[in-house]
């Protein structure tokens, strides 16, 4: 029987988020605040349209007949400098499935995850809920903090490149080679350093996907996660039939024609943002609309929409940015920790510049009071973890993508909740 107990960190969430008004102001929200393009909204509203006078929506079966699959495999595969074939990649309902779906095949084949610290609750409870045992937990140097747990005879290291919660990469733990990796990439778009996309591609070329695999989402970067897009990419036989099975067993049903061509979309739309000119993007569009037209599949929009879609996400790009320089501003209460700063995506990990005596009851005070901070406990591990690998140090997410206004508004109440805790620790009345 499996066990019904949750993770320790969806536990921490519950626990801090008590007494919270529903209203209540939220700063480090793991929800993209930067508004999706007006051109995907187009686009998705006549697929839909297209969609449903073909008759694609009315059946189980794939009305592509396999062609998104073709379709991804031909785009992706030269973004990421790696061989793909259409068998390697499987649509799955997000990111989120991904991982259960992904974990679930992995405990059953005996595996121990590694996990990085800090990480999406995700991967630490779906390890609950199917009973693989967490043998560790490392931070961005690498450093690992072992767990007790028993070891067993395979073991799966866990990446997420970049970390969904710093927006950093982290350095792989010195030990021997694991059994089986699971790569999360939820972001490759909006990248504050241009290295990024180098070490993304550095670090696939590595893995040998028939011991491997890669999550990849639209979700984040577009804006859109309600669509629930995502692809598990792998040459492992076993977790592609696990997928397969589950998908039918559930939903009985091979296909989400709309989520599918949203990530064909996004495959499309990578190696354009990477086109250093004009002509070379026009070339690059125009060899997507062959590879989609080959396999069948509706036609994406035109070359000027791509091109107002990479404004779009230059722009969202941009406000990351800026809203990186506020965060670790001077008079910020919080501080970007520079040894895991972002490199992309919109989240980043900063730590109290004034430290709370009590830090936790110090964030369940804030979210009675208005404000709902996410501090480093609600994002995977455990307690003992935490103090072994960040000792001492307050740690809170924080979200890049809220407008300016709002992110100096959560500073500000931050301020407030700061200086007056510092009052009533002191004794003295607050002015």
């Amino acid at each position: 029987m499996y066990p019904t107990t949750q993770a320790d960190c969806l536990t921490a969430f519950g626990t801090l988020r008590r007494g919270a008004p529903a209203d209540a102001f939220e700063i480090g929200e793991g929800c993209n605040r930067f508004p999706p393009s007006p051109v995907l909204g187009r686009y998705l509203a006549d697929l839909l349209h297209r969609l449903v006078r073909r008759g694609a929506m009315s059946g189980y079966t794939d009305p592509f007949n396999g062609g998104a699959r073709t379709a991804v495999a031909e785009l992706l595969g030269p973004h990421l400098e790696i061989p793909l074939a259409p068998s390697d990649i499987f649509f799955t309902r997000g990111g989120t499935e991904a991982i259960n779906l992904t974990i679930a095949h992995l405990a059953a084949t005996g595996h121990g995850l590694i996990l990085p610290l800090p990480n999406y609750y995700a991967f630490d409870q779906s390890a609950v809920r199917w009973g693989a045992p967490i043998t560790g937990y490392y931070r961005h140097d690498g450093a690992i903090h072992h767990t007790g747990a028993d070891l067993p005879q395979r073991t799966c290291l866990v990446e997420v490149l970049p970390n969904g919660i710093t927006g950093a990469p982290h350095t792989i733990p010195a030990r021997s080679a694991p059994n089986f990796t699971l790569l999360d990439v939820p972001f490759q778009t909006c990248l504050h350093n241009r290295s990024s996309t180098g070490i993304l591609r550095e670090r696939i070329r590595r893995l040998d996907l028939r011991r491997s695999a890669i999550i990849i989402t639209a979700s984040k970067d577009l804006s859109l996660p309600g669509l629930r897009a995502a692809a598990v990419i792998s040459k492992s036989t076993a977790l592609m039939e696990h997928l397969g099975r589950d998908n039918f067993e559930r939903i009985a049903t091979t296909s989400n024609p709309l989520a599918e061509m949203a990530i064909t979309l996004y495959s499309s739309v990578l190696p354009m943002l990477e086109a250093p000119h004009q002509q070379s993007a026009q070339q690059t569009v125009r060899s997507a609309h062959a590879i989609v037209k080959r396999a069948g599949l509706p036609e994406l929009p035109g070359h000027g929409d791509f091109q107002r879609l990479r404004q779009h996400l230059t722009a969202m790009s941009d406000r990351f940015r800026r809203n990186t320089e506020t965060l670790d501003s001077e008079d910020s209460p919080v501080r970007i920790v520079h040894t895991a700063a972002p490199a992309a995506g919109y989240s980043a990990f900063a730590e109290l510049r004034e430290p709370q005596p009590d830090f936790l009851r110090w964030v369940q005070e804030c979210g009675r009071q208005g404000l709902r901070l996410n501090p480093a406990v609600v994002h995977g591990g455990t307690i003992p973890a935490w103090e072994a690998l960040h000792p001492g140090q307050q740690f809170l997410r924080m979200n890049l993508s809220e407008p300016p206004t709002e992110l100096k508004r959560g500073l500000n109440l931050i301020k407030e909740h700061a200086r007056f805790s510092r009052a009533r620790n002191e004794g003295r009345a607050v002015v």
